[in-house]
């Protein structure tokens, strides 16, 4: 079974949702439109963002989508996108009438391409959907709801099935073909660094890609705060604007990790820290649970340190204080990510939906 991932490399899930899936016998390919500055791998690059005018763009695609329109057995389409995807020119997933009949279509959604602002902000009182600066605004006039929701309308009757790497994803997907996949981290070059606990000073490491959606401003005021409070305890470094081969270098050495605190759910900078075996914050909406399996569900909250904006200087205070918690969270970490996010499982999971569908 030949499988090809495109058009994004967001969040590395594409690269390592791929590894998993050869583990598992698949001819599975990552092919993406244009590399963005996290430096993700990929089989397969067009590098359209080379290409200044958008006719020229739009003819590189489509010339490529001829290419692989027979190639594939299966395509599995990410960041709720298609590979010729204009949606502010309305010809969002365009190609996608012409894929042949034998071709299965599948689409995974990673956050902000489905995640609607407004009713997020209804259905719950801690969203990044209540800063109105969260990725500069660019949901607050409604928009790009409409468009999410356009680009849905759109997609779902072409495609077998659709996943979401958030939970609360799910709130805006339909019931009936729609259903959790957690990340796949591609976990090769990634090894164990455990915290050094002993150490009188921890290593405290945040590493945000857009402050606003995780909260940084909360994260750093109690950083800011405990460095007056528990100066001798306690060093901060904040990653920002760097390849995701070098971030990586960093994490490394770090003792805890803050990932964010108004989303709802850890992001895969979360799942590389867990398996390096490194105790992570992060805030995990409970109300969101039900849609986990129920034992992962479980495991999660034994597992994240959780915390919100009200209680993060807290949190963070408690476990400067409370190394054996640090461990206790390091050891769970390694083993919940070698449950849920260990590549091979993941893929069993788009395998059966490939092959059942």
């Amino acid at each position: 079974m030949k499988v090809l991932h495109l058009p994004t490399s967001v969040g590395g899930n594409s690269w390592g949702l791929a590894q998993g899936e050869k583990a598992l016998g698949l001819d599975s390919t990552v092919l993406i439109s244009q590399q963005n500055w996290l430096e993700y791998p990929a089989d397969i690059n067009l590098n359209i963002q080379n290409i200044k005018p958008k006719a020229g763009r739009f003819l590189k695609l489509a010339l490529a989508f001829m290419k692989i329109r027979n190639k594939y057995d299966i395509f599995h389409f990410n960041f709720g996108s298609s590979l010729i995807h204009f949606p502010n020119s309305r010809l969002n997933q365009f190609e996608l009438p012409f894929y042949p009949d034998k071709a299965k279509l599948f689409v995974t959604y990673n956050g902000c391409d489905i995640r609607q602002k407004y009713p997020t902000m209804q259905r719950t009182q801690i969203a990044a959907c209540h800063n109105p600066n969260c990725y500069q605004g660019q949901c607050n006039s409604g928009q790009l709801d409409h468009y999410r929701r356009e680009g849905l309308k759109k997609i779902e009757p072409y495609v077998k099935h659709i996943w979401a790497l958030n939970p609360d994803l799910l709130y805006f997907l339909p019931s009936d073909k729609s259903s959790f996949l957690p990340y796949s981290i591609n976990f090769e070059g990634i090894n164990i660094f455990l915290p050094q606990l002993n150490n009188k000073k921890l290593k405290v490491v945040h590493a945000p890609t857009n402050r606003e959606a995780k909260g940084s401003a909360y994260i750093l005021a109690a950083l800011e705060r405990l460095q007056q409070t528990h100066a001798e305890y306690i060093e901060v470094c904040l990653v920002e604007n760097l390849p995701h081969a070098q971030a990586i270098q960093i994490y490394q050495q770090a003792d805890l990790i803050i990932d964010q605190i108004v989303i709802g759910w850890y992001g895969g900078f979360a799942v590389e820290a867990m398996q390096m075996g490194k105790p992570v914050i992060a805030r995990i909406a409970e109300e969101d649970l039900h849609f986990l399996p129920q034992q992962m569900a479980s495991d999660v909250v034994d597992t994240i340190i959780n915390a919100e904006p009200n209680n993060i200087y807290e949190i963070i205070r408690q476990c400067i204080e409370d190394r054996k918690k640090l461990q206790n969270h390091s050891a769970a970490g390694l083993e919940y990510v070698n449950k849920w996010h260990e590549p091979k499982y993941v893929a069993s999971l788009t395998k059966e939906k490939y092959e059942s569908s």
